[in-house]
Formats: C-alpha cells, structure tokens, sequence
C-alpha cells in the first residue's frame, strides 16, 4: 500500500523539484560533464614530476647548481655495457665511435665522457653525462627525451646503450602512471558493476553509480587540466583522481540507490526520490564534508606531492557530490519502478542474526577488536619511513637497471654514504686570495670531522693548496687549473660535494644537514645545501612542522560536522577516536606487507607521506560507512528513542549497503596494488586495508558494540537529554 508523504523539510522537498524538472536537470548536467570530460585526456600533458618537492634550501641549490656549475637534474647518463663475445678493443673502439658521433651531431651545453677521463670507463662498463641545450624546461625535456631514444638505438651487436637519469625515470613513472590507470579501470570496474550487481538484481540500478563515477571523475579530469595549466601538479593526480572519483561516486550513488528502492515498494516514484532526498541525501552531504575536510588538512603541507594529492581529492569529492545530488536523482525519477528487482527489501535473515549476536555479546566484541587493532599496531615499532628513490620503478625497468649499475660502478659512495651538497657565497669574488683561503679552512674543517667520510672541492680536484691555487691563476700557466676552478667555482660561489658517514637517508645524516650553518659559521660565508640527504630533511622537516595543525583541521572539522548531523556528542568522539585506531593499525599492516616483501610484494621502505596521505584521504572516506550506519539509526532513534531498538534496526538495513559499499571501494583502490610504480601500490594497498578494517571490523562490529553498551548517552547533547518522543520527519 502506497503512503503519502507530509512534513517534508527542504530536503525532501529539493528532491521533489529535481524529479520535476528531471529533464532540464539531466541535460544540463551532461553538458556539463561533457565540456569538461573532453579535456580529460589531455591531462596528462600538462602535469610535472613525482611532485616531491618543497621550497627551501635543496630547490635553491639545485637552480644554482643549473645555472652556475652546469650541473642540472636534465643531465642524461648513458650506461655502455659490453656485450658477450666482445673483446675489450673492439668494446673500447665502438663507445669511442658513438662519442665522437655525438659529438658531432648533438647541440650540448656540457659533455662528460671517457674519452675526457678514462676513469669513466671499466672493462665491461661506461657511462657519459650529457646536458643538451634548450631555452626553456619543456624544450630541454623534450630534446632529452628525443635524444635518449635515439641513444637507445645506437646499440649494437657489441655494445648495449642504456640511458638513464632524472629525465628517463620521471617519462617512465608518467608513461606507467597512465598505464597503471588503465590496468586499476580493467580490474576495479568489471568487479565492481559484478557487485553491484549481485547487490541490486537489476542491471540498470547496477549501470547507474557507474555512470555517475564516470561522469564525476571525467569532470575532474577536465577540470584539472585547466588547472594543472597554470599550478605544477604531480603525475599522480593521474592516480589518485580516479581512485578516490570512483570509489566514492559508486558509495554514494549505492546508498541512494539502495535507499530509493525501499521507499519505492511503498510510494510513488516522486514521493521516493522526496523521501530519498531527506535521508540519503543528507547522509551523502555530511558524508561527503567529511571527506572534503579530511582532504583539506593536506594544505598545509607545502610539498607538491600532497598537495595534488589534496587538490585533485578536494575537486573529486565535490564533483562526485554534486553528480550524487542532482544527477543521480533525476536519473532515477526516469527509470522508476523499473530499478526494482530481485535485490530490493530490506529484510536479511542473515544481516538480522549477525545484528542480534553483536548486539548479545558488546563486551566481548569490543574485547577481540581492540586487540586485534594493538597486533596490527606492532609493525610500527620497527617502521622505517623514507621518500621513495629509483625504487620507485619495477626492478625490470631498463632506467632503473642501468642507473643502479652506473651507482653501483661508478658511485658506490652514493649507495652507502649519504651525500651532500655545500654551495658556499662569499662577498668577494672566489678569484681573491682571502676568500680562496677562507674557503680551504673551512674545506679542512669539513674533512676533519668526524661525520665526513670525504669532501670533493676545486682544491682536492686541482691538488694544491690556496696559495698555491691563487699563484697559478695569476701566473701565464692558469689553463693548467682552469677546468677544475670552473667546475667547483663561479663569481662568488663555491662548490663543494659531500659523502657522510652515515647511511643514506639515516635520521643522524640529516640531522648533520640540519646542524651545517650553526656548526661552520664563518664571517663573510653564507650556505645553501643541496643533495638527496637535503632534499629529504626538508620535506621530513615539513611534514613534521605541519602534522600538528593539520590533525588538528581534520579531526577538529570532522567532530563538528557529526556533530551538527547527528547532535550528539558522544558520536563524534568515538568516530575520530576509531578512526584513528584503524588508520594506525593499516600503516602498521602496510609496514609489515612492504617492509617484509611478503606476499610477492618487492622489499622496501614505505613512503615517509603514506600515513599523512592515509590519515588525510581514508580519514574522510572511512567516515562514509560511520555516516551511513549512524544516519539510519538516527533516524530511527527520532522516531521511538529507544536506542537499542535503533541501533539493532540500523545494523540490519545497513550492513548489506556497507559491505557492497565497502567492497566496491576495496576493489577500486585495491587494483591499484597491481599497479608497476611503488607510491602507487601503497597508496593504493593503503587505501583497501583501510576501508576493509573499517567497514567490517570498526562498523559492523566495534560501532553498533559501543552503541549498545553507552546506550542513551549516545544521544547526549550538553545538558539536553532527549527523552520526549518527537514526531517522524515524515509519515
């Protein structure tokens, strides 16, 4: 028997204008989706690197380094390796041709190879360094990456040309970027629609958060490449805009969906989508806040990587929500009763008795998952938390082989030691004796403490004192020094290149970074460091200056947003408080899957970004299913204020829309785990594991536990207790 419905607030009655003008709505919308989705495929020209990067120091360096001492990022290595049956003459002869054929055919600005210095040469391998010339960045890359295939194919029956360097591995995490989102689309897709559709029993309430994924994430493509025209943005926006689009497009449109169908067995199709729009929809709105919020926290971490990572997530979540609330519903005031199917009703036998156990043993559920949570949690006392290097790529890529046999040839000290890079401003020129003198103390100095394993300077390279330095550049016979003074000094500048002690990437070689400028002050010098070990101090440096404010946005945010849904106080508390829990249980499981090489996985460090990237982007989405879940059984709480009775029926016709929906999610974000670049595979392994933890253990168990054992309390507000029944929203 059809009700009817009355007292509808402006939710409901916003839905009830969408199903009227259904038409107009849906046009304009996909005109929207459309002049925005045809720029989607251009993206992908207009974004940057990896996007680890932040201003200071290491940015500073490597400008000077670009400019004054060519030595840029852009240098190209060519690795030589000689091939079985060669003899060493015929080897030496053919990489002296293809040399001299460079030479001759290739505008450079610089060129360093073993016919300059035979020490760039071994028995089976050699390597050159070239930086080409170009008038802007695009142009120099784009040379660079024309040049490297045409190295490429100077292999031949004797030699193997292998080019590598900052340029070759940034083109091939792109081009896999691309490629990994192809292969995540192939795998999440098909498995999701399957679940949808075991969900539904109705192959057009399956299509549909589909077409709205799809539409939400083309939009978002567009809209990025206007902006990605105007700001750097990482290559893995590629990555992450899709992952988060879809998972989050097909959870809303699930639970609509899902909720439309019941009202539907009992309303007109007009008084469903109204009814619909009340709850549902309000739930996808505070839903979707949470996200957004969650996302906005990573604002203030100035590292390009996450800052895509936020953009690209912020503009995805309000496209999805957008889509979910317009579109959506005016798609369903079109097909009507014919999105009923077998999947339709809320009455699960199962889901029921499931409920019912939880609701009989609180304690003792709550027991088992807090201490499933503290084992997850162990992993984290060994954590080793690093940026990512040429680990990045598949130990297969040819970019990589050859860059990890030039290092491991060429510059061992770079595989064990900890590099870093002083460049030295005086306020003379470098050419006067004083500030020639100055700088070999402080060139002593260094290579007398105790931290420094070696120091490279223009008096090490020329093998002569200061005195002796300033002499000769006075005297007739300078050209004997002058190639050394150029590569290690220019204007007022000084170069001098550090190996440390301590391991690469080590906590105490970036504390010595930290400690440089107060430790060698010297009147009339000022430092700027450069280096890998620079590079990473500064951006650990960022993250922990700013994780403070950030948790603080995210969570605070957060509490309000619940609280302002559900009036409660309570509520909000433990939704953070669980949330934190079972973010911190995955980081655990990510540290024991990545660094234990289990399950296939290669061995490595897991990316020092992972847990803000977590926090920041599964805090919101896990608040999906909290809301989802809290939602119905506020509802049902307004109309009887009995609590048990709400939370016993809220888990019933939930839990089947929070598995789906979680599943979904899982499937979407976990394909990524089979993808070939390594930020990528944790980031999403990251994301699954989380939403798995959450979805089941968190909001099918330690939730509706909780609720039962605060009982009323859960709906305390201050110094309101609610114990008048109100009247139901709608009849």
């Amino acid at each position: 028997m059809k009700t009817t419905v009355q007292g509808l607030d402006g939710w409901g009655r916003t839905g009830r204008f969408i199903h009227r003008f259904r038409f107009t709505c849906i046009g304009i919308l996909l005109l929207f989706a459309v002049s925005l989705g045809i720029f989607a495929p251009k993206l992908p020209s207009v974004l940057g690197g990896d996007g680890f990067k932040t201003a200071g120091d290491y940015q500073r360096a490597r400008s000077i380094l670009e400019e004054d001492f060519k030595q840029s990022q852009d240098t190209l290595l060519l690795v030589f390796r000689r091939k079985a049956g060669t003899g060493q003459p015929e080897y030496k002869q053919r990489v002296a041709e293809m040399i001299q054929r460079i030479q001759k055919t290739e505008p450079y600005a610089a060129f360093r190879h073993p016919l300059q210095n035979p020490a760039m040469m071994k028995e089976d391998i050699a390597y050159a360094a070239i930086l080409l010339k170009g008038d802007t960045m695009k142009e120099l890359e784009k040379r660079t990456l024309a040049f490297a295939k045409r190295a490429e194919m100077m292999s031949d029956d004797a030699v193997d040309v292998s080019p590598t360097g900052f340029t070759v591995i940034n083109d091939e995490i792109n081009k896999r970027s691309q490629s990994d989102l192809k292969k995540a689309e192939m795998i999440g897709l098909p498995i999701a629609f399957l679940v949808l559709l075991l969900s539904f029993g109705s192959l057009t309430a399956s299509i549909l958060p589909i077409i709205n994924g799809a539409l939400s994430v083309g939009a978002t493509m567009g809209v990025l490449y206007f902006l990605g025209r105007e700001k750097e943005l990482s290559i893995f926006v590629l990555n992450v805009a899709p992952m988060i689009g879809l998972a989050l497009s097909i959870d809303f449109a699930l639970l609509f969906v899902n909720r439309f169908r019941e009202e539907l067995s009992r309303r007109s199709v007009e008084d469903a989508v109204a009814v619909t729009y009340q709850t549902a929809g309000r739930a996808i709105l505070f839903s979707g806040l949470c996200v957004f919020v969650g996302l906005s926290g990573l604002f203030f971490f100035r590292i390009d990587y996450i800052q895509s990572v936020a953009i690209s997530g912020m503009i995805v979540v309000l496209l999805s929500m957008l889509f979910s609330l317009t579109m959506l519903p005016a798609a369903l005031s079109l097909t009507g009763r014919r999105l009923l199917g077998r999947g339709s009703g809320t009455g699960h036998v199962f889901w029921r008795r499931f409920a019912a156990s939880v609701m009989r043993y609180p304690v003792a559920i709550t027991g088992m998952v807090l201490v499933l949570i503290a084992v997850c949690l162990l992993p984290l006392r060994d954590a080793d938390l690093k940026f990512p290097g040429i680990e990045s790529l598949p130990e297969e890529s040819k970019a990589r082989i050859a860059y990890e046999q030039y290092e491991a040839e060429f510059n061992r000290l770079a595989k064990t030691n900890a590099d870093a890079t002083v460049i030295v401003e005086a306020n003379q020129a470098m050419t006067e004796a004083d500030t020639l003198r100055k700088l070999e103390e402080l060139a002593r100095r260094l290579a007398r403490d105790k931290s420094v394993k070696q120091v490279t300077s223009v008096f090490s390279m020329a093998g002569m004192s200061s005195t002796e330095l300033s002499l000769l550049l006075e005297s007739p016979q300078r050209d004997l020094v002058q190639p050394a003074f150029t590569a290690y000094t220019h204007g007022k500048r000084a170069l001098l290149q550090l190996y440390l002690q301590e391991k690469p990437k080590s906590g105490a070689a970036k504390q010595w970074v930290r400690d440089f400028k107060a430790a060698y002050d010297m009147e009339g010098f000022s430092y700027t460091l450069g280096g890998v070990t620079t590079f990473e101090q500064e951006l650990e440096d960022e993250i922990r200056r700013n994780i403070g404010i950030s948790m603080s946005v995210i969570l605070g945010s957060t509490f309000f947003i619940l609280l302002a849904a559900f009036r409660s106080l309570l509520i909000p508390l433990k939704a953070i408080l669980m949330n934190l829990l079972s973010l911190s249980a995955t980081i655990g499981l990510i540290v024991w899957l990545f660094q234990g090489g289990r399950f296939g996985l290669e061995q490595s460090t897991v990316m020092l970004v992972l847990p803000v990237f977590i926090f920041g982007l599964v805090f919101g989405l896990s608040m999906d299913y909290e809301v989802f879940l809290i939602s119905r059984m506020y509802e049902l709480y307004q109309e009887t204020r009995d609590n048990d009775y709400a939370t016993l029926e809220g888990l019933v016709s939930t839990s089947r829309i929070i598995t789906s929906a979680a599943l979904i999610m899982i499937v979407v974000t976990g394909a990524f785990a089979f993808t070939d670049i390594l930020p990528v595979q944790q980031m999403g392994l990251g994301v699954a594991l989380a939403i798995l933890l959450d979805a089941t253990v968190i909001r099918l168990l330690l939730v509706p536990s909780l609720m039962k054992l605060f009982g009323d309390w859960n709906w305390w507000l201050f110094n309101r207790r609610s114990a008048a029944k109100h009247q139901p929203r709608y009849e």
